[in-house]
């Protein structure tokens, strides 16, 4: 009996979109009570880690979807690139996604602060460069080769600057925590900077769901 490597990618993509949306629902029901003034520090530091436990399975989905993704494309002739760029991806998004869960386990490390700087400036010129790809694929038929891949691919570089827009308001939540520590009045303006930006933050979620969603649709059903 022989396997189909196609099939099996096919089958990692399936789980991938599920720990995507699986883990941003996650994300979704912890956010609101990491804003609860009434909980205690404590409580809310609590949900705050499980928050961030959630949001791995996203992140490591939104890594492997590209290697995953360009050598489906490539099997199937819709993505004229070379198995040594696709090898080259693979390599380098194993890494990435490596480092990621390495930050992840060990966020007091002195150096996390570098590693998540390259990290964000890798998802920076990410964009530009699925995006650009797509457009140019758009206007003159190749690499991308299909309509409902050129469309997918930006769809993905949505996704992934809703991620990092998503990044910047947890940082609203840090400077928040740091008020509230102060007490008095800081502490009030504080948890009002949180339930804000619990709010923007949901609003941007629901779009990202909604980008995910449309992504597999389009990959799945390819209706044009």
């Amino acid at each position: 009996m022989s396997i189909d490597p196609y099939l099996v990618l096919v089958y990692v993509h399936i789980l991938l979109f599920v720990y995507w949306l699986g883990g941003d629902l996650g994300v979704f029901f912890s956010a609101k009570y990491v804003a609860d003034r009434k909980l205690s520090m404590d409580e809310r530091f609590r949900f705050l880690h499980l928050l961030m436990n959630c949001d791995m399975g996203p992140r490591t989905a939104l890594i492997l979807l590209l290697p995953v993704g360009l050598e489906m494309a490539r099997i199937i002739g819709v993505f004229e690139v070379s198995p040594a760029i696709g090898g080259i991806v693979w390599l380098l998004s194993l890494i990435w996604v490596a480092a990621n869960w390495w930050m992840h386990l060990n966020e007091r490390h002195p150096i996390i602060p570098k590693l998540r700087a390259i990290d964000q400036n890798l998802r920076y010129v990410l964009i530009p460069v699925i995006a650009g790809t797509a457009i140019y694929s758009i206007a003159t038929g190749g690499p991308v080769l299909m309509p409902w891949l050129q469309v997918k691919l930006l769809v993905y570089a949505f996704a992934i600057s809703l991620g990092l827009y998503l990044r910047g308001e947890i940082k609203q939540w840090i400077v928040g925590f740091g008020m509230i520590r102060q007490g008095g009045d800081a502490a009030d303006k504080g948890n009002t900077i949180i339930e804000e930006s619990l709010v923007r933050s949901q609003r941007a979620a629901l779009l990202l769901w909604f980008a995910v969603a449309l992504a597999a649709f389009l990959g799945k059903v390819k209706p044009f």
